[in-house]
């Protein structure tokens, strides 16, 4: 599986946990800028020969008030963790969920490490 991919499924695999649409509501790669929603994106991680073997990704929801980032929060983390699904070997949570106040919108933001 190459990066662009796994990076689409584990996008795909936090939609679903959330009931949030794919590409209108979560998002892979960067957000806009105090746009609600949420988004993935890999940050780190180590490759294996051309396939890749462990990734660490951000994930991030962004929302107009504190209960929907906590559920937000709750249906991902709450899920972890997972294995063989999406193409993966393993989804495991990784460190601590982080909430804050951005601009008057309520952040969820953790790590989920991805082994292939």
């Amino acid at each position: 599986m190459d990066i662009n991919t796994a990076e689409q499924n584990l996008t795909d695999w936090a939609a679903e946990r959330c009931g949030m649409t794919r590409d209108r509501q979560m998002r892979r790669g960067e957000l806009p800028a105090g746009t609600p929603g949420a988004r993935v994106r890999f940050t780190s991680g180590h490759t294996g020969n051309a396939q890749l073997s462990e990734f660490v990704a951000e994930v991030r929801g962004v929302f107009p008030d504190p209960d929907a980032a906590r559920s937000f929060a709750s249906a991902i983390w709450g899920s972890l963790p997972v294995y063989s699904v999406a193409g993966f070997a393993a989804l495991v949570g990784e460190g601590e969920i982080v909430f804050a106040e951005e601009k008057g919108h309520f952040t969820a933001t953790g790590m989920i490490r991805a082994l292939f």
